[in-house]
């Protein structure tokens, strides 16, 4: 369990690695094309950005006069995805059936977690599931 900065905790979602071959497989497939609609100025999560050129990008624009930096991260944001929306949003883009029904699947994946005496059980996720999304997985 990974500790959140309010005390709770959270189950990291570390895909297998056949799962973790085929979110990699995926990703490149999809990111283009959502790539496309991003700003230039969004730095989270995106190939070929880092931390550090967001960093150099804020140095270049304070030493040009601009005084303010807005930074946004939103509490428990993952946790709370809805997967009805997030569907349908990525179905505006990818038309590919089966490209979808796997990414259902891969937010329907449980988190499951073993005991020391080799008891397993589950903690997140599963087919019940209706809103977050595992944490920790390429895609």
């Amino acid at each position: 369990m990974i500790p959140k900065a309010d005390g709770s905790l959270c189950p990291p979602g570390i895909p297998t690695i056949r799962d973790r071959v085929a979110q990699m497989v995926t990703k490149l497939i999809i990111e283009p094309i959502f790539e496309a609609d991003f700003s230039p100025n969004s730095y989270g999560f995106r190939p070929k950005k880092s931390a550090h050129q967001a960093l150099d990008k804020i140095a270049d624009a304070l030493y040009q006069g601009y005084t303010q930096v807005i930074d946004a991260d939103l509490s428990k944001y993952f946790d709370s995805i809805p997967h009805a929306k997030l569907l349908a949003v990525v179905a505006e883009r990818i038309v590919d059936g089966a490209i979808l029904h796997i990414i259902k699947l891969w937010l329907k994946a449980p988190v499951i977690e073993q005991d020391k005496d080799g008891t397993k059980r589950n903690v997140g996720g599963g087919k019940a599931n209706s809103i977050g999304t595992p944490q920790g997985g390429v895609i």
